[in-house]
């Protein structure tokens, strides 16, 4: 009786969109549709026997939920023909409904079990795997799910931030010498002049792709819980700097970079995804770093260092996070 119920409010809703003037007929939009479906799904305990969809009509790349959960990877080198480790990894999730953006990033130190392949740093399951085998690893260990993912190496990171005019972030005086340190050795491996691009003073600076990816590289001068830090204000500047484009310099942007990054995602969902970002107007960002404060050791086995997770109470961290039961 419940669906039955369920069925009979959506149909009135889609009569009540609909002026009984065909001159004036008005239809509800994809997301609106989404927006009913997913109250109704909830509602009906995930079953919809009784739900007729308009023809045509398309689920958003945000899915029924209005969520898009993208795991983006920075790959530990620049030739194609070597996998790499990921020495980046984290999960963007976008929630439409609720104009949010939820960053977790994921330490790549972390003793985890790598299905297939015992256990290892979780930065290892690229290797093994590439992108699936690290999606499968993070759904192992930390029951987060991922819709799509996007691998890229040093050089795409780089042309990206150029190809945006560059990334404004404050660099503390005790950064520059290391950025300008990672900076040099970029050159030298590519047989460039070692002190083109460096950084000349600290402060809030414009930066280039190679000062970007030196920054978001800085780990002696403090800790891997500093770097996670810098990469995220990496990836939000990145973010902000292309919410702040129009839709045709987004659209060049992706199609001159597209075949240089590693991705599961459609072109349509790349499309939908990206008109979604540029409508939603001002967007609440948060932060989560795994492992959380107090949910984990660290240890080194076979002269090696790990970081060993509390699994249990970095799941349910990322649970309260997110929004999820």
């Amino acid at each position: 009786m419940k669906r039955i119920v369920c069925f009979l409010l959506f149909f009135s809703c889609l009569m009540m969109a609909s002026p009984i003037s065909l001159a004036q007929e008005e239809t509800l939009s994809d997301d609106e549709i989404a927006a009913i479906l997913y109250r109704m799904s909830q509602e009906e305990n995930g079953e919809g026997e009784y739900l007729v969809l308009p023809e045509g009509y398309t689920e958003p790349a945000t899915g029924l939920d209005g969520l898009f959960r993208l795991l983006i990877v920075g790959v530990d080198t620049d030739d194609p023909r070597i996998r790499g480790r990921s020495d980046t990894m984290m999960l963007a999730v976008l929630d439409k409904r609720n104009h949010q953006l939820k960053l977790i990033s994921f330490m790549r130190d972390m003793y985890v079990q790598i299905p297939g392949h015992g256990h290892n740093r979780l930065n290892a399951a690229y290797v093994y795997g590439g992108p699936e085998a690290l999606v499968s690893t993070l759904n192992k260990n930390f029951q987060v799910q991922v819709d799509g993912y996007l691998a890229v190496n040093f050089s795409m990171m780089i042309a990206l931030v150029d190809a945006i005019g560059g990334i404004d972030i404050q660099v503390e005086e005790e950064e520059l010498k290391p950025l300008n340190g990672i900076l040099e050795y970029y050159n030298y491996q590519n047989e460039k002049p070692e002190e083109e691009g460096r950084l000349l003073s600290a402060g809030l600076q414009r930066l280039t792709g190679l000062q970007a990816m030196s920054y978001a590289r800085i780990r002696k001068i403090d800790s891997d819980y500093e770097r996670i830090g810098r990469q995220q204000r990496v990836m939000m500047a990145i973010f902000n700097k292309l919410k702040s484009s129009n839709t045709d310099q987004l659209l060049d942007i992706m199609m001159n970079q597209i075949d240089s990054v590693a991705t599961d995602i459609t072109l349509q969902t790349a499309l939908s995804l990206m008109n979604d970002v540029v409508g939603m107007g001002t967007i609440d960002t948060r932060y989560l770093r795994i492992p959380v404060a107090k949910s984990s050791r660290n240890t080194v086995l076979n002269k090696a260092y790990f970081v060993i997770p509390n699994l249990e109470k970095n799941q349910k961290a990322i649970q309260e996070f997110l929004g999820t039961p």
